[in-house]
C-alpha cells in the first residue's frame, strides 16, 4: 500500500487558494507519477504569474484613467475659477460704471440746483441795486460833485502851476499871431507875470497878449478874448463840464438798469 506524500499545490478557485496534500509509499518514485515539491511550486508560480499579469495591466489602465480624470477635473476647476473671476470683474466694472454714472447724475443735479440758487441770488442783487440806485441817486450825484469840487479847490490852492497849465491849454485853441486878452483872478495874475518873466517862451507865438485881472474869474481858471471869439477856460466852466459828464454817465447807468 502506497504511503501518502505531502504535495502542495496552489491554485485559484473561486478567488481563494486551496492546498492539496497527497501521500505516497516509500517505494514510489518521481518517475512513477510523483513530482518533487520544488517542481510543483515552480509550476504553481508560473500559473500565478500568468493570472496576475492581466490584473496588473488592468490596475495600470485604471491608474491612467484616474490620472486622466484628475487632470481633466483640474482643468475644469481652473476654467471654472477663471470664469468666476471674469464674472466678478465684469460685475465690478459694471458696478463701477453704474456708480460713476450715478455720481455724475447727482453732480449734474446738484449743479443745476446751485445754478437755480445763483440765478435767484443775482436777481435779488439786481433788484436791490435798482432800489438802491433809485433811492440814493440824488445823494450819489451830490456826493460825487462835492468830491470834484474838493479836488479842484485843493489842487488850485496848493499847486500854483494850475493856472499856467490852464492858460497853456486855452492858448492851444488860439490862432497864431492873434491878439489875445487874458482875464484871470488877481492872485493868478501875479503868478503868470512871474512865470512869463522866468519863461518868456510861454507867451511867444502870438501878436500880443494882455493879462488883465478879473474878480469874476475864479482862481485856477482864465477867460480868453480874441478877434475870432472867446474861450471859456474858467474853473466854473470846467467843473460844469465834469458835472455834465457825470450826469450823462449816471443817466446811461439808470437806463441800463431799467
Amino acid at each position: 500500500m502506497m504511503s501518502l506524500s505531502k504535495i502542495i499545490k496552489s491554485s485559484r478557485e473561486g478567488g481563494r487558494s486551496s492546498i492539496l496534500v497527497t501521500r505516497r509509499s516509500p517505494g514510489d518514485s518521481e518517475e512513477g507519477g510523483f513530482h518533487a515539491l520544488s517542481s510543483m511550486w515552480q509550476s504553481d508560480d508560473d500559473e500565478f504569474v500568468a493570472e496576475v499579469s492581466p490584473l496588473q495591466a488592468e490596475r495600470k489602465r485604471l491608474r491612467q484613467e484616474v490620472e486622466i480624470i484628475r487632470t481633466e477635473n483640474e482643468a475644469l476647476v481652473k476654467a471654472a475659477e477663471d470664469r468666476v473671476a471674469q464674472i466678478e470683474k465684469e460685475a465690478h466694472d459694471k458696478g463701477f460704471a453704474a456708480g460713476k454714472k450715478e455720481a455724475l447724475d447727482q453732480e449734474k443735479a446738484s449743479f443745476a440746483q446751485v445754478m437755480v440758487q445763483l440765478d435767484a441770488l443775482l436777481k435779488g442783487i439786481e433788484s436791490d441795486r435798482q432800489r438802491f440806485f433809485a433811492q440814493y441817486e440824488s445823494e450819489i450825484v451830490t456826493l460825487i460833485k462835492a468830491m470834484v469840487d474838493r479836488v479842484l479847490f485843493h489842487e488850485v490852492t496848493t499847486n500854483p502851476q494850475v493856472i499856467e497849465v490852464c492858460l497853456k491849454t486855452a492858448l492851444a485853441y488860439v490862432v497864431e499871431n492873434s491878439k489875445v486878452t487874458v482875464r484871470v483872478h488877481g492872485q493868478d495874475l501875479e503868478r503868470l507875470k512871474r512865470a512869463a518873466m522866468e519863461r518868456p517862451e510861454m507867451l511867444t507865438g502870438y501878436k500880443k497878449i494882455d493879462l488883465n485881472e478879473d474878480p469874476a474869474v475864479s482862481p485856477g481858471g482864465c477867460f480868453l478874448e480874441t478877434s475870432f471869439g472867446e474861450i471859456d477856460a474858467t474853473l466854473d466852466s470846467r467843473r460844469d463840464r465834469v458835472f455834465a459828464a457825470i450826469d450823462a454817465i449816471l443817466k446811461k447807468a439808470a437806463t441800463a438798469v431799467g
